[in-house]
């Protein structure tokens, strides 16, 4: 009867035998989304749907145009969560800025002018976190030629 003795010994990766390329690094990851982004997608969403059931009831193409307005700032909301629309983002909440700006005699105006000024601290504040790219990580000497990557023969 064979030993049993050095069964399931380490000797060998449990993937098959298979050693990973330990001379090729990781793929570069996106850093992790900051705080204030995520607050400035909360806001932009429950902000985005709290104004949209308001803006319902608002009689003709004013009506219209702040349907449109909330709809699009949830839209937003959820594509900067995924780092995404960044300057159409900020070009939205600056017009809608605005917009509660002319109607300050209001409390509610206050409330979403202040809600708004904070998304818009944040989208400012860390808009290096949505310019991110791998490049930026990779230095010149680790860029691929675009050459090379056509499989262009020089």
């Amino acid at each position: 009867m064979p030993s049993r003795r050095f069964e399931g010994a380490v000797t060998t990766p449990a993937d098959g035998g298979v050693l990973s390329d330990q001379s090729i690094p990781p793929p570069p990851q996106r850093p992790a989304r900051p705080i204030l982004v995520e607050l400035a997608a909360a806001i932009l969403i429950v902000g985005g749907l709290t104004s949209l059931i308001g803006s319902l009831a608002a009689p003709g193409l004013l009506g219209i145009a702040f349907v449109a307005l909330n709809v699009v700032m949830v839209v937003l909301g959820v594509l900067i969560r995924r780092a995404r629309a960044w300057v159409v983002a900020v070009n939205v909440v600056v017009v809608a800025l605005f917009l509660e700006v002319t109607a300050l005699p209001s409390a509610f105006a206050i409330v979403f002018i202040i809600l708004d000024a904070i998304v818009l601290a944040a989208l400012i504040r860390h808009r290096a976190w949505f310019d991110w790219r791998p490049e930026d990580v990779l230095g010149p000497e680790d860029a691929v030629d675009p050459d090379q990557a056509a499989g262009a023969v020089a």
